[in-house]
């Protein structure tokens, strides 16, 4: 009978302690899966696959509750997991990717900005805290002491394993997938890391972000070899013009709110107006942003180089030395302007890097923006090039939402698509004052290139943006192919007449020449980055 009673109150405790928390995790790993938009049941051995993956990682995290009768300590991994969990929803609600190893070099950028990262809570997420008060709760109320021999709470365990592990790894094996999830086919997933989160789970992501980050896995770059090179070299045969350029790069300008009217009124009208005038030309491109967002958007507009796989250029390589149109340019002043601080993204580094003599970047609206943009159109040292970084439409567009003249009586835009459209065109409200400064003065107008370009997509990561320039000394040009990110300095440097050796990775515009394989020009900007090719 004692034995009977003792064996009872050991299952009790097995049930209350090991299986409960390991349920509500697998039950939390779900959860993230299914908020992040991602079917948890998918056809056939798939299934099995993923919530093998789901409950074998519950299952290794807390195994370690059978070999001591410590409990507390639950509570703290619970806690730090429930961090993790919410954290990358949050990410992935603002950014359209998941937390890794590489967004720790970016947390700087966070200061002064929390406000606009909170928005991308949701009540949904109190469901990860309320698991764990569960837990709390439960393991408190239930004292239960019984110690048993740590070589049957290993047995339990082991054996837990093999019954949960064993299906996934089959299906692993069927599906010709890596059994482990810390195999070096993971090291670097770049954007892949979202496939990994839903095949894996969210902890199991944590733990190969862990693993990896001590491995220090990030194979070294393999040394550009010149003959890579020399299809890629361009001499202008002319000197270059003693020209202006006013370069704007709008916050989140995607190419589908151009020209778009809500209730008759135009979200746009500003860049409308440019666009309608015969010297401008207007093209859709096709973003090549990753994890450094607008930091990569001046990567590639700046050096025609596309950005690295992992973590942003700008943090892990902002000491290189980057080929630069404006570097390459002789004009007498060039400044740049940022609506944020100037340590988010580096800026300051990298406006230096990129040939700028001098940079003003701080929390100020868009109009500030542009007032000073204005001044120095005005009175600056010609020829001149100013750039203008804007900020009001940044997600999660709630600044300047109530800026904007914009109104709705339908129910064709959700709230969050309302004030994208609303700060969009605010910014283009702000913006008008500069461009009729430049038009309507006659000398300026016969000698500034206008460019307006949006930095990345947000609403939807398949979205172009928008180029739009203003070219009084060259009519537009029909695109006849494909256009991306990555031909806009290119172009540049042929219109300008800028001598360098450099022509960047993309083609201008007028060339009708396919840009082939993208993934050879990625690989190809990565290793010049991470070699820090241009210092030699």
């Amino acid at each position: 009978m004692h034995i009977l009673q003792k064996s009872s109150t050991f299952v009790t405790e097995l049930v209350m302690y090991y299986v409960l928390i390991v349920l509500l995790t697998f039950l939390q790993t779900v959860l993230m899966t299914v908020l992040m938009g991602f079917p948890f049941v998918e056809p056939g051995v798939v299934s099995v696959r993923l919530w093998g993956n789901y409950l074998a990682a519950a299952l290794i995290i807390w195994s370690p509750m059978l070999f001591t009768d410590k409990r507390r300590w639950t509570y703290a991994v619970s806690v730090l997991l429930d961090v993790w969990f919410i954290g990358n929803l949050m990410y992935f609600r603002s950014y359209g990717d998941v937390l890794n190893r590489w967004c720790l070099l970016n947390i700087s950028n966070m200061d002064g900005i929390w406000s606009a990262v909170l928005p991308f809570l949701r009540w949904s997420d109190l469901l990860f805290v309320a698991a764990t008060v569960i837990w709390v709760v439960i393991s408190e109320w239930a004292q239960f002491t019984v110690r048993w021999s740590k070589y049957l709470r290993a047995g339990i365990a082991c054996l837990c394993l093999v019954l949960c592990c064993t299906p996934q790894l089959l299906v692993s094996h069927r599906l010709e997938m890596p059994l482990s999830p810390f195999a070096s086919y993971y090291a670097d997933l770049s954007m892949g890391r979202i496939w990994y989160m839903h095949t894996y789970g969210a902890i199991t992501h944590l733990s190969n972000e862990t693993v990896q980050l001590i491995r220090g896995s990030e194979a070294g770059a393999t040394p550009v070899q010149a003959d890579e090179m020399s299809p890629l070299g361009w001499a202008p045969t002319e000197p270059e013009q003693p020209a202006n350029t006013v370069l704007v790069l709008f916050e989140s300008l995607e190419e589908q709110v151009i020209g778009l009217q809500v209730n008759g009124e135009e979200v746009t009208p500003t860049l409308n107006r440019l666009i309608a005038n015969p010297h401008t030309g207007h093209y859709a491109l096709q973003a090549q942003v990753k994890e450094g967002k607008s930091s990569d958007a001046q990567l590639i507009i700046f050096t025609g180089l596309l950005p690295i796989y992992n973590g942003a250029t700008s943090m892990r390589y902002v000491q290189n030395a980057y080929p630069s149109w404006v570097r390459y340019s002789q004009a007498a002043t060039k400044r740049l302007f940022a609506a944020y601080p100037e340590y988010m993204w580096n800026q300051q580094m990298n406006a230096q890097a990129y040939g700028f003599d001098s940079i003003y970047a701080a929390n100020m609206s868009d109009r500030d923006l542009f007032a000073h943009t204005r001044q120095t159109v005005l009175d600056a040292p010609r020829p001149f090039i100013v750039t203008a970084v804007t900020m009001a439409s940044h997600s999660p567009f709630l600044l300047y939402a109530d800026s904007s003249s914009l109104s709705f009586t339908d129910e064709a835009y959700d709230a969050t698509q309302r004030r994208y459209l609303q700060c969009v065109h605010y910014t283009d409200e702000v913006l008008g004052t500069l461009i009729e400064t430049i038009l309507e003065d006659s000398v300026l107008a016969a000698t500034t290139r206008i460019i307006v370009t949006g930095d990345h997509p947000i609403l939807d990561i398949d979205h172009s943006v928008p180029f739009i320039i203003y070219d009084p000394f060259t009519d537009p040009e029909t695109a006849t192919r494909p256009l991306y990110q990555m031909d806009i300095y290119p172009t540049l440097i042929e219109r300008m007449h800028i001598p360098t050796p450099w022509h960047g990775v993309g083609h201008a515009f007028s060339d009708s020449t396919s840009c082939g394989e993208m993934e050879q020009w990625y690989r190809l900007s990565d290793r010049l980055i991470r070699t820090n090719y241009f210092a030699e």
